[in-house]
């Protein structure tokens, strides 16, 4: 990656702000602050939020190929070799272990009737700072959708030719661009 499209990315991380959001109720919401995964796919001017079931409503922000479809997308006609973004969400879901590590840790867990997590074959607690966000747990799948890019100082955004109410960074901004200037 180079120094421009990291710079970009810090951009993106510097901007994000805690939300409150819930799944079912309002009194179940909860405070986190989306995690911009570092790792950029394709040309990296597409914002995708990309969430586990288990991390619900917490996600992830993922810098993606603007060609890329969603199955949203209601017949909108892509480009000639435009992936579906679940075509690639098992390389997402790496990336995102491989920077924030998983909750997983090679087992299941449950919780106890204290609302303790513990793994049920061996009986033994587990920390919670194992198992929280922005931590990976994969257990029950995982969802996505396309996400707005913010305002940012010195950073052009067009409209995504798909869904023009969603705005993309101006191909010159391309991550391939810069990586193959360099």
């Amino acid at each position: 990656m180079r120094i421009a499209s990291k710079h970009v990315t810090e951009l993106l991380v510097s901007a994000q702000v805690p939300l409150r959001h819930y799944l079912w109720v309002p009194k179940d919401a909860i405070t986190f602050t989306p995690h911009v995964l570092s790792y950029v796919f394709g040309d990296g001017r597409a914002l995708f939020a990309f969430g586990t079931i288990n991390s619900r409503p917490a996600y992830w922000i993922v810098r993606g190929d603007s060609s890329w479809t969603v199955e949203y997308d209601n017949g909108a006609e892509p480009s000639d070799n435009a992936l579906e973004f679940g075509d690639i969400s098992e390389e997402v879901l790496w990336e995102l272990e491989s920077e924030f590590g998983s909750a997983s840790l090679g087992h299941d867990f449950e919780y106890n009737s204290a609302g303790r997590p513990y793994c049920p074959e061996t009986g033994r607690l587990i920390s919670e700072a194992d198992i929280r966000y922005p931590r990976v747990n994969t257990g029950g799948g995982w969802h996505w959708c396309r996400l707005d890019w913010p305002d940012l100082p010195g950073i052009e955004l067009v409209p995504h030719f798909l869904h023009p109410e969603v705005r993309v960074l101006a191909p010159r901004h391309s991550h391939i661009e810069q990586s193959q200037a360099a």
